[in-house]
């Protein structure tokens, strides 16, 4: 399966960074991948993390949910989901607006969707917006 961004996906993906933009970090509803996985499905209309909702509450529970999937964490689970959804990796610096960016924030590791200049992320109390140089590893959507 491969992913295409829809004819008014930048629209979509607008609404739901204003969707995000106050809405604060709940494990297993408003964390960093989930936010993500929602604006690519808003995009595209394919859920990355359809195998992920529902399934946990809790900081632990995220992270037995990422070692059961990808035997590993947030960086080996988004590379097994963006290969089987052919999302093709790119330099972080040469990522789109749209695209999916792996960075390295002061809790650790998380996903966001490239704005351009900057990474929105999900923070505690929304999202919040990185320089694109903190991203480490990037997808094209």
């Amino acid at each position: 399966m491969s992913v295409q961004r829809r004819h008014d996906w930048a629209s979509r993906l607008v609404a739901q960074v204003e969707a995000a933009r106050q809405r604060p970090f709940a494990w297993g509803g408003a964390d960093c991948c989930l936010t993500a996985c929602d604006m690519v499905q808003a995009m595209t209309g394919v859920d990355p993390a359809a195998h992920f909702r529902g399934r946990y509450k809790t900081k632990a529970g995220a992270f037995r949910a990422l070692k059961a999937f990808a035997g590993g964490g947030l960086e080996e689970t988004a590379q097994r989901i963006t290969t089987g959804l052919a999302m093709p990796e790119v330099p972080p610096l040469a990522a789109q607006r749209g695209d999916v960016c792996l960075v390295e924030t002061l809790q650790g590791p998380a996903l966001g969707i490239c704005l351009g200049a900057q990474v929105a992320v999900q923070g505690p109390l929304g999202l919040a917006l990185l320089p694109m140089h903190q991203a480490l590893r990037a997808w094209r959507v």
